[in-house]
Order: structure tokens, then C-alpha cells, then sequence
């Protein structure tokens, strides 16, 4: 099942992700990734054109395909998380929703909370890796060289920004949580 704002329960509307300018950035890295998608199946389709019909097929695409995949996903991530569509199960939490719902807000910002944590751990331990692809871009690539390489380092920047943007979301969902907490204590 998909994440409280995918299915509401008992037909309720469910209640709108905050808003602001971070939804705006995650929003425009979400379109960002989905272009990405366009332009991949294009370059895949070209391939394939290119190896049936002209035996001449597009040096690095499988390269590209593997490059792409990793930051398709980092892109959308917060996005993934801020629309709720990500994957978890909602038993308990429909429970809650109807015999006690601040427990469910108190369980959701912890869930939230821990992930956040979780999300800034991992960007904390992957900067190094994005350092080094940064200062050695001879020794951080993909592909075979003489034929085609790709760089690692705009691969490694996009990872950590997605890390980092979903560790935001994390947080701003479970200030979102202790705040409708505190209001139906009200």
C-alpha cells in the first residue's frame, strides 16, 4: 500500500503536504527526473534503430543507462516521499487513524524523524565519496576508456543532493506531524 496521502482512509480527503519553496525545488527535481526518463527512452529507442537497421549502434548507452537509473531515482526521491507514494505498509496506521488518531500523528512523526536521521547519516558518510569523484575525475568513471567514459562526479552531486533533499522532506514531514499532534491535543 501506498504512503497516509496516496489512500485515504474511510474516504476522508487526505490532509495536503506542506508547501513552499522546498516543494517547489523538489517538484522541479521530480520534473527534472522525468525529462531525464523522456530522453533516455529516446536514446534507447535510437540504439536499437541504429544497431537493427544501420548495424551502427550508440557508443555508451548501456553506460548511460546505469548513470541514468541511480540519478533518475535520487532526483525523485523527496518527491516519492512528499506525495506518498512510497512503499510501506498502513495497517497500523489505519488502525490508529480510527481509534486513535494523535497516536498516529505521534507515530508518523517518528517514523518521520528517523528517517530524517537516518537520510543526514547517509549524506554525512557518501560527502567524502562525492569530494573524491569531485577532485579525481580520472580515477572515478564509467565505461571503458578508449571507447567511452562518463564521469562520476555529476553522478555522486546528484545522489547527495537527493540524500539531503529527502532528509529535508523527512524532517519538514515530521515537524508537519508534532504540529497536528499538538493542535487536535487542542
Amino acid at each position: 500500500m501506498a504512503g497516509e496521502t496516496a489512500i485515504p482512509v474511510d474516504g476522508e480527503t487526505p490532509p495536503a503536504a506542506p508547501g513552499g519553496p522546498f516543494a517547489r525545488v523538489i517538484g522541479v527535481m521530480n520534473a527534472l527526473g522525468t525529462v531525464w526518463i523522456i530522453l533516455l527512452m529516446l536514446l534507447i529507442n535510437a540504439d536499437i534503430f541504429g544497431r537493427s537497421f544501420l548495424s551502427r549502434p550508440i557508443a555508451g548507452v548501456p553506460e548511460l543507462v546505469s548513470f541514468s537509473i541511480v540519478g533518475i531515482v535520487f532526483l525523485q526521491l523527496a518527491h516519492t516521499l512528499r506525495s506518498g507514494a512510497m512503499t510501506r505498509s498502513d495497517v497500523l496506521l489505519g488502525v490508529l487513524e480510527r481509534h486513535a488518531p494523535r497516536a498516529r500523528l505521534a507515530l508518523l512523526a517518528a517514523f518521520h524523524l528517523v528517517g530524517g536521521v537516518l537520510m543526514l547519516m547517509i549524506a554525512w558518510k557518501y560527502w567524502p565519496s562525492v569530494v573524491a569523484a569531485w577532485q579525481h575525475p580520472e580515477r572515478n568513471f564509467m565505461g571503458n576508456p578508449g571507447f567511452f567514459t562518463i564521469p562520476l562526479w555529476p553522478l555522486f552531486i546528484l545522489v547527495f543532493l537527493g540524500i539531503a533533499a529527502t532528509a529535508i522532506q523527512f524532517m519538514l514531514m515530521a515537524w508537519n506531524n508534532l504540529r497536528s499532534t499538538r493542535e487536535a491535543a487542542r
